[in-house]
């Protein structure tokens, strides 16, 4: 009955007590314009006339990710600056989501893959469903994540150095791995070993009390006194952390454990991983790892063996 706005991606619900809801409803709850529109709508709406934000539903899959047949037709036609602007588009509403002005909830349950997983991870907090499968895996289709989704696990990695000079390289493998291996938790539980959940989420067992819980969550966080989050800088280990990421692809292919363009897939994911080719380790900010990704992606959707396994995937 509290439908505030609806397009075919997603609608806007008042669930009450001052919490407004983004439901996801296209198929599998892909993510296109139509979604990503109703996620700054949401944000705008909630910041004006609510005082917290969930996003969740409640389908069998929270989101399966971003709509690839868009991609694939725009790729095609060599439309890139089509691709940037989706791109683009998508990496604006998720660095919005972890700076609202309202805290923002995400509600995961099912699947939670790609576009869907990065949209998870951007929240304030999350309040999961245990039956969720977690994940990154847009290597699966010889991309890398472009959504901030590299960003953020890049800055959840090194964000338990034990000192300032310690060495970023254990830290930066690990998420290397889970991004580059296409890992999905197997439970919301099992996503906290992955890196895709923290201390602060919680998990719902009863999945029809999902939404209800993660409700009672923001107004938790209201009450709490939320403050916007202030902009972060992340540590990065450039050209020693690069060459070692590279080595590890290289034997993994000469080991007949990787394809060819798994490996070209891999050195596009080490150098957003490593923070670009810089001559020695530094601090940058968020943006210049979105940019590296959004490059990154690009220069894969370009690959003729990419467009391939995009295709064999959607058939």
């Amino acid at each position: 009955n509290g439908v505030v706005r609806k397009n075919p991606g997603a609608s806007l619900v008042d669930l009450g007590d001052g919490v407004l809801c983004v439901e996801f409803h296209s198929k599998m709850n892909a993510i296109g314009g139509d979604t990503i529109q109703m996620l700054h709508a949401g944000l705008r709406e909630a910041s004006a006339n609510f005082a917290a934000l969930v996003v969740g539903n409640e389908g069998e899959h929270f989101s399966a990710g971003a709509n690839i047949m868009l991609l694939l037709l725009e790729a095609q036609e060599e439309n890139w600056d089509e691709v940037d602007l989706m791109v683009r588009a998508f990496q604006e509403a998720t660095q919005a989501l972890r700076y609202a002005d309202v805290p923002v909830i995400g509600a995961p349950a099912g699947l939670t893959i790609g576009g869907g997983g990065e949209i998870a991870l951007h929240g304030d907090r999350l309040q999961a469903a245990a039956e969720s499968y977690i994940g990154l895996v847009e290597v699966g289709v010889g991309l890398i994540p472009a959504g901030g989704g590299v960003k953020e696990m890049l800055a959840r990695s090194v964000s338990g150095l034990p000192t300032s000079d310690a060495d970023l390289l254990p830290f930066v493998q690990q998420a290397f791995e889970t991004i580059g291996f296409a890992k999905v938790s197997t439970s919301a539980l099992d996503a906290s070993r992955l890196g895709f959940t923290g201390n602060a989420d919680r998990v719902t067992m009863n999945r029809e009390r999902l939404v209800d819980d993660a409700k009672a969550l923001a107004l938790e966080r209201v009450r709490d006194g939320y403050q916007r989050p202030a902009r972060r800088t992340i540590p990065v280990g450039g050209d020693a952390v690069l060459a070692a990421l590279k080595l590890g692809i290289h034997l993994a292919w000469r080991g007949g454990r990787i394809s060819d363009h798994d490996a070209v897939v891999g050195r596009a994911l080490a150098l957003v991983m490593a923070g670009g080719s810089l001559p020695h380790a530094a601090t940058v900010g968020e943006q210049y790892l979105l940019d590296l990704e959004r490059e990154g992606f690009l220069k894969l959707c370009g690959e003729r063996k990419t467009l391939e396994r995009i295709q064999y995937t959607l058939k």
